[in-house]
């Protein structure tokens, strides 16, 4: 029971990054940037002949919950082969790639802003951003605790020099 909690919860956790990352992307981030509404950007994006798409984030979505499923279905359908610190890895691990796919996939958007406006507020957007980079960070302190394990479990296990 505890492990189908835990996997539910990390299921979330991805899904709720991945939706965060997408809303950033395509809405928060722009609007912090330029400060200005999100239509008024879009607009002035266009006259300036910049791109904007949303593609990006509703792929960054996309993939976020097809990861967050494919983990929570190999978890619990492997749950006597694969140990809990494995699983563990495996779930930080995408948080942990979250942030490079983050990254490259809003690159696009927040570009044409700093390239439309002179005076942008790149430290806006990036304290909004700072949120998904800092869990990502965390998630890779996670990752290195949870592969830890097997080692420790090893050297306890092997006999010292002269015994």
């Amino acid at each position: 029971m505890m492990r189908v909690l835990l996997t539910l919860l990390g299921i979330v956790a991805i899904i709720v990054y991945s939706l965060l990352g997408a809303t950033f992307m395509n809405d928060w981030a722009l609007v912090a940037a330029s400060e200005k509404p999100l239509e008024t950007t879009i607009a002035d994006m266009d006259a300036a002949s910049q791109s904007y798409s949303t593609i990006p984030g509703f792929a960054f979505a996309a993939m976020g919950i097809l990861l967050a499923l494919a983990w929570g279905v190999t978890t619990l359908l492997s749950r006597n082969s694969l140990p809990i610190w494995a699983t563990v890895s495996l779930w930080a691990g995408i948080v942990v790639m979250g942030a490079p796919a983050y990254f490259f996939t809003s690159f696009a958007n927040l570009n044409s802003v700093g390239d439309t406006y002179f005076d942008w507020n790149a430290e806006a957007a990036f304290a909004l951003e700072a949120r998904l980079y800092l869990a990502s960070g965390i998630a890779f302190l996670i990752a290195i605790a949870m592969l830890t394990v097997p080692m420790i479990k090893a050297a306890a296990r092997k006999p010292l020099p002269g015994q």
